[in-house]
């Protein structure tokens, strides 16, 4: 966590294109090809949301524009309200968020990539990194199910088993209200 205040908190140093990229990938939890497949018509400002409904892989540096990559990645995320802001304040709104016209090029978002890591440190983090926090945080604010969703899982196991990591002060407070809970059992005896 203090790592994504650190690179959230340093964000402003990236120019508009860099730190919008880093802006989707920190505030979606959505994979690169789902990021980089994402248009302008995919934004719903009105209702807070973002549908997925393509992906971009590459051959050689071809960007290719597919399907996500199961039928569960086909979905809709929160737009959260940093992320909002951002976007409505870029000033050409047509075509791919990332790219215009046309998705960028394998080598176009590696230069990206690169370019941000050399402004600010992003404590190694790549976009699958920042899907992970994405997962871990939003695990401890809803439920399963909606967190698989969110994340376009077919299997929930995936979701809990490679994407949500423990926390510590959440298993603190677990174990406190395990703690309490013993204690209200065995004093009532």
């Amino acid at each position: 966590m203090e790592q994504l205040r650190d690179i959230l908190s340093n964000a402003d140093k990236l120019t508009m294109e860099d730190r919008t990229l880093l802006y989707l990938f920190a505030y979606t939890g959505m994979r690169r090809g789902e990021v980089l497949g994402l248009q302008w018509g995919d934004i719903d400002f009105d209702n807070k949301r973002i549908s997925v409904e393509r992906a971009v892989s590459f051959t050689s540096n071809k960007p290719i524009i597919g399907k996500p990559k199961s039928e569960a990645g086909n979905r809709c995320v929160p737009l959260l309200n940093q992320l909002a802001e951002h976007l409505q304040a870029l000033p050409n709104k047509t075509g791919f968020i990332i790219g215009g016209e046309a998705p960028c090029t394998a080598q176009t978002y590696k230069r990206a990539w690169e370019r941000i890591g050399k402004t600010i440190d992003l404590h190694g983090a790549t976009a699958h990194v920042f899907r992970h926090t994405f997962a871990t945080i939003l695990q401890t604010r809803t439920d399963p199910k909606t967190l698989q969703t969110v994340l376009g899982h077919a299997d929930i196991m995936t979701t809990m088993n490679t994407y949500v990591h423990p926390q510590e002060e959440a298993a603190r407070q677990a174990a406190n209200r395990l703690t309490d809970a013993f204690c209200a059992t065995f004093s009532e005896s």
